[in-house]
């Protein structure tokens, strides 16, 4: 696999056309955060290997005035996979990218897939579990109200030039955080039952978490043994967010979905 550029400079921006043959790969970032969530892995990527990283509903570009939705998220995945036909991309999320990424590819016909690449989404949304997880947002959601979105949203970015490398530190925060897409991201994501959805796609699925990242690690085996080509990799000195922080990890893991190196292989 070989890395080329994106469509466009801007790894938040979209895809204009899907006239590049070589390999493809669509990444969907986390809550808060936009494209630029993705440099890390675009410098690991092997060169020849395309880039698609854009802002989801709710956030970045797309945050004016527009909440983030799961049904306006599959939209937009559905329409970048159908602009890069006929390649067959590797659709690759990481935190609730990752969730969007098996929600996608259960949806989409199988033939337009590659493969998945599901990053920091073994946590379950459903049932108890799920209700668990919207309890984390408690203290967010509190923290916004006081401190108002204006300076949510900044105190956000302030965090993400602080923890990622510079550069990415630099785009993540000029391409804007938004601090209400955690909670509108758990509200939407509320019972969607992973196992069902894992069941549904029949293309390579690697798993992928960081190792100390132990709230999303209780459910790996459950999906590794409902989905019929699956794998997990575990990023060392890694907790959550393994993209941003073990991007050469994410790469290895997009690879594998590339190159059909991820059968049913045992963790």
């Amino acid at each position: 696999m070989q890395r080329t550029d994106s469509p466009a400079e801007d790894p938040s921006i979209d895809p204009t056309d899907g006239a590049s043959a070589g390999p493809l790969v669509i990444a969907l970032h986390g809550a808060c955060a936009n494209g630029a969530a993705w440099i890390p892995l675009r410098r690991e990527l092997p060169p020849g290997v395309e880039l698609w990283a854009p802002d989801l509903p709710g956030h970045g570009s797309r945050a004016t005035g527009e909440p983030f939705t799961l049904e306006a998220a599959l939209a937009l995945i559905a329409e970048l996979v159908a602009t890069a036909t006929p390649r067959r991309p590797v659709l690759a999320g990481d935190s609730l990218g990752g969730y969007l990424a098996l929600a996608a590819a259960a949806r989409i016909p199988q033939g337009r897939l590659g493969g998945v690449v599901a990053g920091g989404c073994t946590w379950s949304m459903h049932g108890v579990a799920g209700a668990l997880a919207r309890l984390t947002d408690l203290p967010a959601a509190l923290a916004e109200r006081i401190a108002g979105p204006a300076r949510a949203n900044a105190l956000l970015a302030s965090a993400a030039r602080r923890a990622a490398d510079p550069e990415t530190g630099r785009a993540l925060a000029a391409a804007g955080m938004r601090a209400a897409a955690r909670g509108e991201s758990l509200r939407e994501l509320r019972g969607l039952d992973l196992r069902a959805l894992a069941a549904r796609i029949t293309v390579p699925v690697v798993f992928v978490n960081g190792r100390f990242d132990y709230p999303t690690r209780a459910g790996e085996r459950g999906l590794l043994a409902r989905a019929v080509h699956s794998r997990l990799l575990v990023a060392d000195r890694c907790g959550h967010g393994v993209s941003l922080f073990a991007p050469r990890v994410f790469a290895r893991a997009c690879e594998l979905a590339f190159g059909g190196d991820a059968g049913s292989t045992p963790p």
